[in-house]
């Protein structure tokens, strides 16, 4: 049998009768330890009054997390140690509605709320009348005069009148609030507390393996960007009313975000439940042309089979969520979530805990990749990199942390972050008297599309000393083709400001000559990809016309993932001005890589011009 879990409570000693401490048998007596007493024989919890006495405790205890419940407070009394409450009854006292409550600490567990709220939807009112004919019988044998206990009982019978009459009333307001905050107001199915109650109740560990979670992303965002809410709203009641049709007994269906469906599917095979999705997806790409609407949807799905040991929610519900993730990127349909899958979801979710911290502890650290002249081989500036320092992971890379943090929404953190390291950097070569060695930084297309980003970047800079044209911001693709008026506007303003503009990645993937006229930038970075081909004639007349046009318009050509010397020779005869790459320099520490800026600098310290 597993063990209760202790529930801590500060009592209030004198409210009688509806809780008050008892100084002939030293405990709490009276209708809330009561109550509290049969939810303790009732449920996984071992209910314990802390520390009895006369002196209401209450505010202190729950000040200091030392409880897990402060009881004896009525509906409008303000308790500041409160987290949640959950109403236990009400009674009618002077003609006036009095309903009582027990508060919830930070120290309360997980579930502990919703299984109070159950408890008390399910007292019965003669329980807590007889209750109080209880308290009152034992006050009278404790010694009281008749006449004091004729008082009493009357009191007593009031109160259980008061409690006759409304318990009905709030029951049914309860209900129906209880409802209402466990309903989706858009499609009116279950919302995540609906799912969070149905699955505790329902999913246990003798019909887990049963189950497989099924999360349903809808592109919510693309459907409004391409048609408006009202139509996005009826198709998300749409797909509810569709996978409500499909709900069998003990199966649980939910909108649990704005993007989300969630369904515990019951079924013995995977195999059965991807047959089943296939349909359904097939049913929701249906919708504009069963309802003539001019635009396209994207539904993809997750599925996650659950395990026969315990597992919460959440990390089910972003488990399948990932699936639905991937699926979505890959234009797969749906992703059943494999265990190599839910280790790297797990090592995400690791991650995603540590990143405040991380960013609090700055360990984030600047690397440096040097850029090199294609003439004379000496270090003349370097690429800002990011590495994360993890205290149990190691050195992370950031193919494995930034994807992370833009589905974080902390990518521009990030950007600023490291913008901030490289000016910290470049004013400590200043103070070294080094006033050629140049940094570039690469920003995310969330970042240089953003309206203030220009002005955030030079709030930054702002804080550092040296001069501005040895920064380079790289700009890759084209950001955003929604936005190019915004970019242009932010480059127009940081080359006001002084720093250069590179547009990185050209000739990969959507840059073109064209993105040279949209852009008023200062140079080009030439993609690895193209570097590549430098050896073969039409590579290398390809490049030939790219560094051609790029020195016509005055640009500084860049060159990256230069890996050989053949490729070196290559792009010296057609006049390449910086190089980067394994074949000079791996990314470096940023006290190793000034070390050997100083230390050229040292035996040639007039060798180096700004690139």
């Amino acid at each position: 049998m597993n063990e209760k879990i202790l529930i801590y409570v500060a009592g209030n000693p004198d409210a009688y009768p509806i809780e008050y401490f008892d100084e002939q048998t030293q405990t709490y007596q009276g209708v809330i330890p009561q109550l509290l007493s049969r939810f303790s024989s009732s449920s996984q919890y071992e209910i314990v009054f802390y520390q009895p006495g006369e002196r209401d405790a209450r505010a202190r205890l729950g000040k200091n997390n030392q409880v897990d419940l402060l009881s004896g407070y009525l509906e409008e009394e303000y308790v500041p140690s409160s987290v949640d409450s959950v109403p236990l009854f009400s009674t009618q006292e002077d003609g006036e509605t009095q309903t009582y409550c027990i508060h919830l600490t930070r120290a309360a567990p997980e579930h502990l709320a919703s299984d109070l709220l159950d408890f008390s939807q399910a007292v019965p009112q003669e329980a807590v009348s007889g209750i109080l004919i209880d308290t009152a019988t034992a006050t009278h044998d404790s010694g009281l005069s008749s006449t004091a206990t004729g008082a009493l009982l009357v009191t007593v019978a009031l109160l259980a009148c008061g409690i006759g009459l409304l318990i009905l009333h709030y029951r049914k307001r309860l209900s129906l609030a209880l409802a209402e905050a466990q309903s989706d107001p858009i499609t009116g199915i279950g919302n995540l507390t609906y799912l969070e109650r149905q699955y505790k109740r329902q999913i246990s560990s003798r019909n887990r393996v049963l189950y497989h979670l099924v999360y349903f992303f809808v592109d919510t965002d693309h459907l409004r960007r391409i048609s408006n809410s009202q139509e996005t709203d009826d198709f998300l009641r749409y797909c509810a009313a569709a996978l409500t049709e499909y709900l069998d007994p003990g199966e649980i269906l939910a909108r649990v975000s704005d993007h989300g469906f969630a369904m515990f599917r019951m079924r013995e095979d995977v195999s059965q439940v991807c047959a089943w999705i296939t349909t359904v997806l097939s049913q929701f790409q249906s919708y504009p042309q069963l309802y003539a609407k001019p635009f396209e949807i994207h539904v993809s799905a997750g599925i996650y089979s659950l395990k026969s040991w315990e597992e919460s929610l959440s990390d089910l519900i972003f488990a399948a969520s990932q699936g639905a993730f991937s699926a979505a990127r890959d234009e797969t349909g749906y992703v059943v979530c494999t265990s190599e899958m839910q280790q790297q979801i797990a090592r995400e979710r690791f991650l995603q805990a540590s990143i405040e911290q991380a960013f609090a502890r700055r360990e984030f650290k600047l690397y440096i990749q040097f850029y090199v002249d294609a003439m004379t081989g000496e270090i003349v500036g370097g690429e800002a990199l990011s590495r994360w320092n993890h205290p149990q992971q190691g050195i992370l890379m950031p193919s494995v942390f930034v994807p992370l943090m833009e589905r974080e929404r902390l990518i521009s953190r990030l950007d600023y972050y490291c913008l901030e390291e490289s000016c910290a950097f470049l004013q400590q070569l200043m103070e070294h008297q080094i006033d050629t060695f140049f940094i570039s930084c690469n920003f995310s297309r969330e970042t240089f599309s953003a309206p203030d980003f220009s002005s955030r970047a030079q709030e930054v800079m702002d804080q550092y000393h040296f001069p501005r044209d040895l920064l380079i911001f790289e700009i890759t693709e084209s950001a955003s083709v929604q936005r190019i008026a915004q970019i242009r506007q932010n480059i127009i303003a940081l080359r006001q400001y002084g720093i250069r503009v590179a547009l990185d990645d050209f000739g990969e993937g959507l840059t073109s000559f064209y993105d040279l006229y949209k852009y008023p930038i200062d140079g080009i970075k030439l993609d690895k990809g193209l570097i590549d081909y430098t050896m073969t004639p039409s590579g290398a007349a390809i490049l030939r016309a790219m560094v051609q046009v790029g020195h016509e318009l005055n640009m500084t050509i860049l060159a990256e993932g230069v890996e050989s010397q053949q490729q070196v020779r290559a792009l010296q005869e057609i006049q390449c001005d910086v190089i980067q790459g394994f074949h000079f320099y791996h990314p470096l520490p940023e006290w190793e890589a000034q070390q050997k800026i100083l230390a050229q600098f040292s035996a040639h310290p007039h060798s180096t011009e700004k690139s």
